[in-house]
């Protein structure tokens, strides 16, 4: 049962005695101006205090807040039949079946069908009842609920108006049932929440989550041009006619890596479509964080991401798999409603609606215009949840262990609290809210020893001299069905380094969105001594950003801002000087190379994987002169990478292996036209390699910068106990 208060030691004797202590070194005072965030911890509550207890008690009256009361409530079953009787669907029918009773009856009875499939209902019984089993699942594996209640009524009070859309963030499962308690218990209507058909193929889950709220839809339609149709048209009856909100995730899927995914705009486009048409005034959009300690699916991720198929989602597997977390910690969740802003005033000019006035709405689609209006919103979405993310304290210990580690030093407690506490005053500057930003003295050490508690699977303390090591673990891959896979058939040995490497990157990634730039500018101005002038380093700068763009989600209309941005912030660190007046130079302060290498830590596993990635594309792909599948790809750099790290070369890490990063630099070489991506008639897609000179000048450039790092990563060989290659 996870504690609220016991902050114990997790020991391993003997482990990784080889390690010699070394010096202390930590990340060097600065003088940092930290700037303002708001507020960060200190809006929060949690929901499972004892305070609380009320806002929990699933057999309360329920006097519900809806955000957009109508004359008229509408009904989950009223939605189908608004669906079914509209001008969208009327028109589909008589163009299929003209004015035949019998063909017309037959295929309204396949739109209820459909319907059926899709639709959402609500039963406030069994609301109460899986409540019930969240609140003794909750209490038992987490130590904390943190809601920012300060947001949460500042959006209660902006209610009325408009129809709102929740676009939480999405790296568990758990999110949306989450989302739904929350709301609950703060006596908030459950909106309509969009789910995918894994849940709804589970034998009573499938329903019981469509009794709470959710509505199904296949991750594709293909040509099925009728069920578009339908579940076009619930989307815009949703929006136009439901009181009670929509939610989806804007991202598309689970984030396996714990960092933002790219934002997929199909959903959102069909909830925006009646703005754009004048059918609703206005849509209140609000962007949800949703941060986890550790995340139910940890180890699964680890998984997905070396290759290894998720299993099948079913009601017995997922009952067994609770049973098994019951008796584990997954520390604290922080939950936030983020600020909430107009689409109308998000658009601006570009909500022309008289375009539209020609012909009714059903009968037209969104102009290019608009879907990139929308695509731009949902990256400013997605930027946003970024920012409101609460880095806990595991975070910072992953980064700092990682950062250590590299450069093949061993971590005493000691360096570590030194280590995590200036690591927070570093990305308090940045603007992120931090576990440990309002901690003084013998607290940060009280909630780094509660954090390595809740993740003892992947880093524990040494008995004899407080040493951190990544701690022992036995995985049994002998069972992985090998025709499933969906890469290279990895040995054994390179599996089992590399899983708790992957579980440790996981923690890392999260900062990824606020050291990702700063990290980018220290590298530029680093393969340019002694200086730089400010023009050329934005520009190359820029080069990196667009290679990066989909693996840390860098939209090109934020490029001058984040740029000035880590400029400033850098300077505060002391780590970057500029000079001059007209053509500014920037370059880098000598003696501070021990600060700059925690942003380059941060960059290196995937400056590496980019690096391989095209090695692969140079020594094998070009010489075929034949098109490739994705497939064929991801299997043939984790072979090489394999291949790599038995050699033990230099610019290679375990993490080169990720399937999620290897195909992101795959579709990123595709955007910047050195590979050219092509639909077979079959179905599936090709890729040709259509431009070797942009693959060579990016493998050249990579190479280069790699060569700067000052990290030996197969330093890690000897941290995993038995792994040694």
């Amino acid at each position: 049962m996870a504690s609220r208060d016991r902050v114990p030691i997790v020991d391993q004797p003997g482990v990784e005695a080889n390690l010699r202590p070394t010096r202390s070194r930590s990340l060097e005072g600065t003088d940092s101006v930290t700037t303002s965030n708001g507020t960060g911890l200190s809006e929060y509550r949690n929901l499972l205090g004892a305070e609380y207890r009320e806002h929990r008690d699933m057999t309360k009256r329920y006097k519900v807040m809806v955000p957009f009361a109508k004359d008229v409530s509408v009904t989950p079953d009223m939605l189908k039949k608004l669906v079914l009787g509209s001008q969208r669907i009327q028109q589909m029918i008589d163009e299929q079946t003209g004015i035949d009773p019998k063909q017309r009856a037959w295929l309204a009875k396949k739109i209820r069908d459909m319907l059926e499939e899709i639709a959402l209902a609500q039963s406030l019984p069994v609301i109460r009842t899986l409540g019930t089993l969240l609140n003794g699942i909750f209490d038992r594996i987490y130590s904390g609920l943190y809601v920012n209640e300060v947001k949460l009524k500042q959006l209660q009070a902006q209610f009325g108006k408009q129809t709102v859309l929740y676009l939480p963030s999405h790296r568990s499962y758990g999110d949306f049932i989450l989302m739904s308690y929350v709301l609950f218990c703060y006596n908030i209507a459950i909106p309509g929440i969009a789910a995918g058909m894994d849940f709804h193929s589970m034998a009573g889950m499938g329903d019981a989550l469509r009794k709470t709220g959710a509505f199904y839809m296949r991750r594709s339609y293909g040509n099925d041009r009728r069920y578009w149709y339908i579940f076009r048209e619930y989307m815009r009856q949703l929006i136009v006619a439901y009181e009670r909100g929509i939610e989806f995730f804007i991202e598309g899927t689970r984030s396996r890596s714990n960092k933002a995914l790219t934002p997929k705009i199909g959903l959102l486009s069909m909830a925006l479509e009646p703005l754009f048409m004048g059918e609703v005034p206005d849509v209140l959009i609000v962007p949800v964080s949703v941060s986890y300690d550790r995340p139910l699916e940890e180890q699964l991720f680890v998984y997905e991401l070396l290759g290894v198929p998720k299993p099948k989602e079913t009601t017995l597997g997922m009952l067994k798999g609770i049973g098994q977390l019951m008796s584990e910690n997954f520390g604290t969740i922080y939950l936030e409603f983020g600020d909430a802003f107009s689409a109308k005033e998000y658009f601006g000019g570009k909500l022309n609606r008289s375009q539209h006035s020609i012909a009714p709405s059903f009968a037209q689609i969104l102009s290019k215009e608009e879907r990139d209006a929308i695509q731009n919103l949902a990256n400013e979405v997605v930027h946003l949840q970024q920012r409101r993310m609460v880095l806990t304290t595991f975070h910072l210990v992953a980064l700092y262990y990682n950062f250590r580690k590299y450069q093949g030093e061993s971590v005493t407690l000691t360096h570590l609290i030194d280590g995590v506490r200036q690591l927070g005053t570093l990305l308090a500057d940045l603007g992120a809210i931090t576990e440990v930003e309002q901690l003084e003295g013998h607290a940060v050490e009280k909630q780094i020893l509660a954090a390595l508690d809740v993740h003892r699977n992947i880093l524990q303390l040494t008995a004899t001299d407080r040493t951190l090591v990544i701690a022992k673990t036995h995985h049994d891959f002998s069972q992985v069905d090998k025709r499933k896979l969906k890469g290279h058939n990895l040995s054994d040995a390179v599996m089992k380094l590399s899983v708790p490497i992957f579980s440790l990157q996981l923690y890392c990634n999260p900062c990824l969105h606020w050291l990702a730039v700063p990290a980018m500018v220290l590298l530029v101005a680093a393969s340019a001594p002694p200086s730089v002038d400010r023009e050329t380093l934005r520009r190359t700068v820029r080069q990196l950003r667009e290679l990066y763009c989909l693996e840390f989600v860098l939209c090109a209309n934020r490029e001058e801002q984040d740029f000035r941005a880590a400029i400033e912030h850098l300077d505060r660190q002391g780590l970057l000087q500029t000079t001059g007046d007209g053509d500014q130079r920037v370059s880098i302060v000598a003696g501070k190379e021990e600060t700059a290498a925690i942003y380059l830590s941060v960059l290196g596993p995937f400056l590496c994987t980019y690096l391989q990635a095209t090695n692969v594309l140079l020594d094998r792909f070009s010489k075929q002169r034949q098109s490739f599948t994705e497939k064929d790809y991801l299997a043939e750099v984790q072979q090489y990478v394999e291949q790599v790290l038995l050699r033990q070369d230099r610019n290679v890490h375990p993490y080169c292996l990720s399937l999620d990063s290897i195909s992101l630099a795959l579709h990123s070489l595709v955007a910047l036209g050195g590979i050219t991506k092509s639909k077979r008639e079959e179905g599936g897609y090709v890729y040709d390699l259509s431009s070797m000179a942009t693959i060579e000048e990016i493998n050249r450039q990579l190479k280069a910068y790699s060569e700067l790092l000052p990290f030996q990563y197969l330093t890690f060989q000897s941290a995993v106990t038995g792994s040694k290659l």
